[in-house]
């Protein structure tokens, strides 16, 4: 019996002992990545015997050297204040930070945990190293790089890590809405991710769009991919020289802000296609030219300039109905000029060249007014030059009212001389018709119808009918035709 009950003493011993073994563990990767100069975290949890423990001392060492202890005075120099337990050990969370990695951090590390009493263990079967890399890992990039202007753009922006505490930052050369994501790998790996949702525009054509990545430790990452936006024509202008000679010729040309690239069309202001391509020739332009106006086209749509009216430049053009005129004894003279640019309007008088005593300017129109003491003068010269040419003009003056009521008289009397002279013709007319009429016939009539004896009649008494003829000197032998004519009518009566 002696025998038998050391026997399963000894098998319960080895069971027990076997048990105890088994349930001191721990899963910790075999390997993590880390960024020199930053932070790495190593995952870590343990198990341990189902005893009741109240105090928990969690410790990291590397061989027989401590990296992390709560009682900092127990931690290696080369470690202190860059390790930091980040686990809860009574929720068997025994992970580890460790801080500005450096080259020498590689490990390897293994976790001991001591519970009160004897129940300590150190896990040393369950080692972790840390695989030094001195850059950051490649950033994931993904974004539309051609859209249309008003479209919705989403980038896409992603880097693995090892240090969840201090997760990289995204920083966005774009504005607009982000959001922000975490995800745990394996093996200590982390993915930290940042999405970048906006409406494209114009302006962000042929613009890099920048995702920076900044991990903890300053080491930096910053991809970038150009977009493309479509967009139809902005700023379309007409470039050109404004001024130009009449008779000249203009060249225009069409600009735009566009993608894809404009063509151009030419019009007139009233819509007339003039032309198509880049550039215009506008061939001796003159005052009259009409005004025009490009459009850019593209397949995003068509753009209109603003209209173009060119500064035709030319010499002074004195119109016909420049006058000098006359108000409540006021003379004045308007000379009125068509110029480009203005012109400087004098008048001569005689000898003197006197300025304006007035302008006015409205446009290519300028207006000259004098008024002075025109004196005895007839006229004046109305004289416009700008720097292209001049020219001139002669303007009557109006007639004072001295000499317009003489003219008047004058006139007056011209018509009272014709008046009488017509009078005085009529008369002399009627004694014609007299001595030419009646008497003839009344000759023949008596020479027919009797054919008495004629009859005798004096001398004196002929001469006092011719005096009493009133009719003028140069008709004297028709006034004795007519005496004659009257005397031979008395006497036909008396033989009667």
């Amino acid at each position: 019996m002696d025998a038998l009950q050391r026997l399963v003493f000894f098998i319960c011993i080895c069971f027990k002992a076997t048990q105890t073994e088994s349930s001191w563990t721990a899963d910790v990767p075999s390997s993590v990545e880390g960024l020199l100069g930053s932070c790495v975290v190593i995952p870590c949890s343990y198990n341990y015997p189902d005893i009741a423990a109240h105090t928990f001392t969690g410790i990291w060492r590397i061989d027989d050297q401590v990296i992390y202890h709560p009682t900092e005075s127990n931690t290696m120099e080369k470690y202190k204040g860059r390790t930091k337990l980040l686990g809860d050990l009574s929720k068997k969370n025994c992970s580890l930070m460790i801080e500005n990695l450096q080259q020498s951090d590689g490990g390897p590390f293994f976790f001991r945990i001591e519970l009160e009493g004897p129940n300590k263990f150190s896990y040393s079967n369950n080692k972790v190293s840390i695989s030094m890399i001195g850059e950051p890992n490649p950033t994931d990039f993904f974004v539309q790089e051609e859209v249309k202007e008003g479209q919705t753009v989403s980038a896409f922006c992603s880097v693995s890590h090892s240090c969840p505490t201090y997760p990289p930052s995204f920083h966005w050369s774009h504005s607009g809405e982000q959001h922000f994501q975490t995800q745990n790998l394996q093996n200590g790996q982390w993915k930290a991710a940042s999405t970048l949702t906006f409406r494209s525009d114009r302006t962000d054509n042929n613009k890099p769009l920048r995702c920076r990545v900044t991990y903890h430790g300053g080491k930096q990452r910053e991809p970038s991919k150009t977009i493309k936006v479509k967009y139809a024509p902005v700023n379309v202008k007409v470039e050109y020289q404004p001024d130009v000679n009449e008779g000249e010729t203009a060249h225009l040309k069409c600009s735009s802000d566009a993608n894809p690239v404009s063509s151009y069309e030419w019009h007139s202001e009233t819509g007339v296609l003039l032309n198509k391509g880049q550039t215009y020739t506008m061939s001796n332009v003159s005052r009259h030219s009409e005004a025009v106006y490009c459009t850019a086209v593209n397949e995003e749509g068509r753009v209109k300039s603003s209209t173009v009216q060119l500064n035709v430049l030319y010499a002074p053009d004195i119109e016909t109905y420049s006058k000098c005129s006359s108000y409540n004894g006021i003379v004045k003279c308007d000379c009125i000029v068509q110029s480009r640019p203005p012109s400087t309007v004098h008048f001569v008088l005689g000898d003197r060249v006197l300025p304006s005593s007035k302008v006015e300017k409205n446009g290519s129109v300028t207006t000259g007014t004098l008024q002075t003491d025109f004196g005895s003068f007839k006229f004046v010269h109305c004289l416009a030059n700008n720097t292209l040419g001049n020219s001139n003009l002669t303007l009557f003056l109006p007639v004072n009212d001295n000499m317009q009521n003489i003219f008047i008289a004058s006139g007056a009397g011209v018509i009272v001389l014709i008046i009488l002279i017509a009078i005085g013709v009529g008369v002399v007319k009627k004694c014609r018709g007299q001595s030419d009429g009646t008497p003839k016939s009344d000759l023949s009539t008596t020479r027919s119808d009797r054919p008495a004896e004629p009859p005798r009649y004096a001398q004196t008494k002929r001469k006092e009918n011719y005096e009493d003829v009133h009719c003028n000197d140069s008709y004297g032998n028709d006034s004795v035709y007519g005496n004659t004519e009257t005397d031979w009518d008395e006497s036909v009566y008396a033989n009667v």
